[in-house]
């Protein structure tokens, strides 16, 4: 994997890195327990590096009542990836929360450089409804099917999700799978419970919960070429309640293929 590729994940992972809360059992989570009137809020910002250089920019701000949610999240590649690539934009979510589970109902991804392009995806019944202008030239091979669509999420979901609904039966932030689906690919992310690691980062120094997973691509990505590989990129993430408000936060995430390790840290973090 070339340092491009990684570079991309790693601005996509800007938007995912979403909140997550912690657990306190099997049907204890903030999603069952705010009542009428109440919420959450997190602002976060986060930078990606590869040693000493800085690839990408993001922040993250989400708001949780007790039935319903939205997101917004920005991203940019900055300082030398920037001049391999140089991705950036802006992702927004609304959607409800109905019995303790997230449900996504609009999803927008608007790029500001480049192509521009904006990605528009509808939640509802049966179909996912997608636009995108300007089209892309291909879907993928093979490109996501109807099926793969509707058995996913959107990207900011995603990683709420992940964080929120799998793992509540051990009490544990991650530890399961999240189909994801962001207008044209389709991809799994997979995390398991290791433990509980101390972690540093201008945001947060104490301990954190460290997961171990992967992404994993299912449908809808360009062809590889000859050599490229397919390996998944291997995920780990440290999540921390930030301000003991009850709402873990990721603070640190690696992504890992091939010799190229990148790092995600938060350099901000409010919880109210």
């Amino acid at each position: 994997m070339s340092k491009v590729s990684l570079v991309r994940s790693i601005a996509a992972l800007c938007v995912l890195a979403t909140p997550s809360i912690a657990q306190n059992g099997p049907y204890q989570s903030l999603l069952t327990s705010l009542s009428p009137g109440q919420s959450r809020s997190v602002d976060i910002s986060l930078r990606a590096r590869i040693g000493p250089l800085e690839l990408a920019r993001g922040s993250f701000k989400v708001s949780l009542s007790q039935d319903s949610y939205s997101g917004e999240a920005t991203y940019r590649t900055s300082g030398i990836a920037a001049s391999f690539n140089n991705d950036a934009g802006v992702a927004t979510v609304k959607g409800t929360i109905d019995n303790g589970q997230l449900k996504p109902r609009s999803f927008v991804n608007q790029e500001t450089n480049g192509k521009r392009r904006r990605i528009t995806m509808a939640f509802g019944g049966r179909n996912v409804d997608v636009t995108a202008a300007p089209m892309w030239s291909s879907m993928g091979f093979p490109p996501a099917t109807l099926a793969q669509k509707l058995d996913a999420v959107d990207p900011v979901t995603g990683l709420m999700e992940l964080s929120l609904v799998t793992g509540r039966d051990a009490g544990r932030a991650c530890g399961g799978a999240v189909k994801i689906f962001d207008g044209k690919r389709r991809y799994d992310i997979r995390t398991q419970y290791v433990g509980t690691e101390n972690v540093s980062t201008p945001a947060y120094k104490g301990p954190a919960t460290y997961c171990r997973g992967t992404y994993t691509e299912v449908a809808g990505f360009n062809q590889k070429k000859p050599g490229e590989s397919r390996e998944p990129i291997r995920l780990e993430i440290w999540l921390a309640d930030v301000g003991k408000m009850g709402v873990s936060v990721p603070v640190r995430m690696t992504g890992s293929k091939g010799i190229y390790t990148a790092v995600l840290y938060a350099d901000r973090a409010v919880v109210r």
